[in-house]
């Protein structure tokens, strides 16, 4: 399956691979707490997988929505309606003032994320950049192993001698059995790092989140009572004039389309 780290967070082009089974060679505990771990490692992995995708979608959703604010606010100035009526004018002009401010807010998100996840994921990666390097090894010997095997059952049918072969295959299989359980060793090692490192990067997200949001609340909340004070005008008023500026605003071509 792919990894989180190839969706953009970290270098791309990495697979999670298992581990080629090795019934009948390694003995049967081994195998089964290997195979067990890379289930479990494989499950992580898939949540990861969806945290990073949601993180992205709404990466892109802030900046689409910077983006189609400003140009909102673009194509309303430009009008001949604003040009002609002044209230939908001053209205947009303290709506523009309003984007402008958390034009930086939206960007410095982008930025944040990539800081509490992206950067912390490349320190993640180079662990399993070892792991899958020690997985390889000993899917190589595993390999060899079944050579070696297969040469020796050759030379029984055939009644030839097998000394040398016996102990050409015992030291592979000596050498299996320290691959594997030092690739079993450090995939648990890999597996545990995970909640450490990826809580506390969720959380400062999180707190990213509730920081992006929060201006926002505050800053349109300022401009709106500004606004109203600057007026003068009654509270229900001022929800009536507004309201009416926004059924302008919707029925615009712009908006339409």
């Amino acid at each position: 399956m792919k990894s989180f780290l190839s969706l953009g967070m970290g270098r791309s082009g990495v697979t999670l691979e298992a581990p080629r089974p090795a019934s009948g060679v390694l003995r049967h505990q081994d195998e089964e707490a290997l195979a067990k771990l890379w289930v479990d490692i494989a499950k992580a992995e898939a949540g990861c997988i969806r945290v990073i995708e949601e993180v992205g979608r709404y990466r892109e959703a802030i900046r689409s929505t910077q983006e189609a604010e400003e140009r909102l606010i673009k194509e309303l100035g430009g009008s001949g309606l604003a040009a002609t009526n002044f209230e939908l004018r001053r209205v947009s002009d303290e709506y523009l003032s309003v984007i402008l401010e958390m034009r930086e807010k939206s960007e410095s998100v982008g930025g944040a994320v990539q800081e509490v996840l992206g950067d912390p994921l490349r320190d993640y990666h180079a662990q399993y950049e070892h792991l899958d390097t020690l997985r390889r090894r000993r899917d190589a010997q595993l390999a060899t192993l079944h050579k070696i095997q297969d040469k020796l059952d050759r030379l029984k049918i055939k009644g030839k001698r097998t000394t040398d072969v016996v102990v050409e295959r015992d030291s592979a299989l000596k050498q299996l059995r320290q691959i594997n359980t030092q690739l079993l060793a450090e995939a648990g090692r890999f597996h545990a790092l995970r909640l450490p490192l990826l809580q506390p990067c969720l959380q400062a997200l999180v707190q990213t989140q509730v920081d992006y949001y929060g201006t926002a609340n505050a800053t349109f909340t300022s401009q709106v009572e500004a606004s109203r004070g600057a007026h003068l005008i009654p509270a229900s008023q001022y929800e009536d004039t507004i309201a009416k500026h926004l059924g302008t605003i919707r029925d615009l071509k712009i908006v339409a389309t």
